[in-house]
């Protein structure tokens, strides 16, 4: 059967076929075409280059198109054919038949599974040629798509004990539903024998039942293990989805497991959520040092003493002495009869000032009058606008009324002044009668007194004053001695708060470090020499961070040998075949540079092998490695072919070839 049929691709511009073994030996000079083999396969298949690029041409230079075909066997043993043309300009020749029939490429990824995988397998290198992120993306994807109970199998008893409990106690309503009450009752008896008579066995209630149940259950998980291995399968896989993490949170104690009340749903996002919330929480700790110490200069505050006003005996005989005086009965009438002379005399003097603006006013109003008049002013006196003839009569008879309004007033203030005057004729007679000016040594003394009063008020005024701005301070010092107490409070609370959020940010880093590890521990079942580092910590904050570092004993990716780097490439190429359950073929280039490396003992039992080794001035060979003598030149045509295997998940939507 031929696997591999070419026509116009890359260097063969005319037909090649070959057979390909489950070991196949490939040899030949540089530029003999021994790529050309795994081009082919990955062209026929994806329809893309070795780096997984559609785009690329892979015609021959010398021609319009080309035609690919090859022959392969699925996963379940079925035989197919797949062919595929492919125009240079345009795609009016591009087509895939598989079986005869028309197929696209989206129904040929049935027999590949994953572009990326594929590559990473028959092409080892171009896994390595990723960056950390795609490849920790196609690592982490196929490990998680392993079924839960595969890992359950692999655990300890007690690992698997532990993990049904906790689920049992979330599921166990539903666990119980299942049962028939009379085999809740035996499960009950079974457990408490010695300690019920059959009587009361008929008398069990549902809660009695429930409550011995979910003791049984989660004791020693029968309910489990009387299911069928079908049924514990289902089980798992239905219950168990994140089994990684599941193990990881089982591995933590209880006390760590209080801590996350659960399992976060995004491990990294809330170690992030952590740190912001200690950041709050310590930002908030410096402005409450802030605050500690604003109030801290305030309760440091020195104050002096409080004054004492030493004069109050000094004012209270002022003050008996002024009321002593002040109540002599002669003083106040001459006071009284004194005050009434000085307000007459104002009132007088007031009238007789205002007369004097009205005599004013009177004279310039009646010269301004006459002017008008008599024709010599025709400037209005309130606006000082030429008077119009119409209007002269009308300015006239107003300045007239005004002149008369004025004398009128004149003549009433006259006669109110000449009746004050007189009136204050006899106040002051009566004044003088009641001793005049003759007592002026106890007004004098009065007002000496007062004097003394005022000075002794303002020194009490500001001796009370002083000690209140004291007493002021000293509630302010107790307030922020207060304030500092309470500050500290507070800050004592924010660090325990602290304390809890950076022990669940070391719980949380601990699960999601063993989360990684319990998941990488299945990649670690297939690589032998290679390691890699799914994270790593920040010091400065403790986050974890994605990473993906490969290192081959001990050696980073970078500083590796070419066969070093060959010898990384296959552990993971054959992790791959193995964690998703494919069975793709694995091309191994340079050969020659790889002599200290036994990858055939490795992997041959475990894959179908494309060796390729540079043989100096040798023309392009293609043997079975077993048997290298029988190898065939490949000139134009080789027959008789192995087919190659190749994975398919479904194989009822392809026909099988005749």
């Amino acid at each position: 059967m031929i696997i591999l049929k070419q026509f116009g691709f890359r260097k063969f511009k005319g037909v090649f076929e070959t057979k390909l073994y489950d070991t196949t030996a490939i040899s030949g000079k540089n530029r003999s075409g021994k790529s050309n083999i795994l081009y082919a396969i990955v062209n026929t298949l994806l329809g893309t280059n070795l780096s997984g690029d559609e785009k690329s041409c892979l015609i021959n230079k010398n021609v319009d198109s080309s035609y690919g075909e090859l022959h392969f066997t699925d996963n379940q043993g079925i035989s197919h054919i797949l062919i595929r043309t492919k125009n240079r300009v345009g795609t009016k020749n591009n087509s895939i038949l598989l079986d005869g029939k028309q197929i696209t490429q989206n129904e040929l990824i049935n027999y590949y599974k994953d572009k990326k995988l594929f590559l990473s397998i028959i092409n080892p290198l171009y896994f390595l040629s990723k960056k950390p992120a795609e490849q920790k993306e196609l690592v982490d994807k196929y490990l998680s798509d392993t079924r839960p109970i595969e890992i359950f199998n692999g655990l300890s008893d007690l690992q698997k004990q532990n993990l049904l409990k906790r689920y049992f106690k979330i599921h166990v309503r539903e666990i119980y539903d299942k049962f028939s009450e009379q085999e809740l009752k035996e499960l009950y008896i079974s457990n408490k024998l010695q300690e019920i008579t059959n009587k009361q066995f008929e008398e069990l209630s549902q809660k009695e039942l429930f409550s011995s149940f979910k003791d049984v259950v989660l004791r020693d998980i029968k309910y489990y293990y009387m299911l069928s291995l079908k049924e514990q399968e289902e089980f798992i896989n239905t219950h168990l989805l994140n089994i990684f993490m599941d193990i990881a949170y089982d591995n933590l104690s209880d006390e760590e497991q209080k801590l996350l009340e659960g399992i976060p749903q995004d491990i990294p996002t809330y170690i992030s959520e952590l740190n912001q919330d200690i950041k709050k929480a310590e930002s908030y700790i410096t402005s409450l040092n802030g605050k500690i110490d604003y109030a801290q200069n305030i309760a440091d505050e020195k104050l002096p003493e409080a004054r004492k006003f030493e004069k109050k005996v000094e004012l209270s005989l002022a003050y008996q002495e002024l009321d002593s005086l002040s109540n002599d009965k002669q003083i106040k009438d001459k006071e009284n009869q004194k005050q009434k002379v000085e307000d007459l005399e104002k009132e007088i003097l007031n009238i007789s000032t205002e007369i004097t603006e009205l005599e004013k006013t009177m004279k310039s109003g009646k010269q301004k009058y006459l002017a008008i008049k008599n024709g010599t002013d025709c400037l209005c006196p309130t606006c000082e606008q030429t008077i119009k003839d119409e209007a002269k009569e009308k300015t006239i008879a107003n300045m007239r009324k005004n002149l008369t309004d004025a004398f009128n007033r004149k003549n009433t203030l006259e006669a109110k002044e000449k009746d004050l005057k007189f009136k204050l004729t006899m106040e002051k007679c009566h004044y003088h009668a009641l001793g005049g000016d003759t007592s002026i040594d106890n007004t004098k003394k009065i007002a000496n007194i007062k004097e003394n009063i005022d000075k002794l008020e303002l020194e009490k005024k500001e001796i009370e004053k002083f000690n209140n701005e004291i007493s002021i301070k000293e509630k302010n010092i107790q307030n922020a001695k207060i304030d500092i107490s309470n500050f500290n409070k507070q800050i004592s609370i924010q660090n325990k708060y602290i304390s809890d959020l950076k022990d669940a940010r070391k719980v949380a880093q601990k699960l999601y470090i063993g989360y990684i590890e319990e998941k990488m521990k299945l990649a670690k079942h297939y690589l032998k020499d290679v390691k890699v580092k799914f994270y790593s910590v920040l010091k400065t904050t403790g986050e974890i961070k994605d990473d993906f570092v490969i290192t081959y004993k001990g050696n980073l990716l970078s500083n590796l040998s070419r066969s070093e780097t060959i010898a990384t490439a296959l552990e993971f190429a054959n992790m791959f075949n193995k964690i998703a359950k494919t069975n793709f073929p694995i091309f191994i280039d340079d050969m020659e540079s790889c002599a200290d490396y036994d990858f055939i003992k490795s992997y041959a039992s475990n894959s179908q092998l494309i060796l390729s080794n540079v043989v100096k001035g040798s023309n392009l060979k293609i043997a079975d490695y077993y048997n290298n003598e029988d190898c065939t030149i490949i000139k134009p045509v080789i027959t008789n072919a192995k087919t190659i295997k190749v994975y398919n998940k479904n194989t009822t939507a392809i026909p099988k070839a005749a």
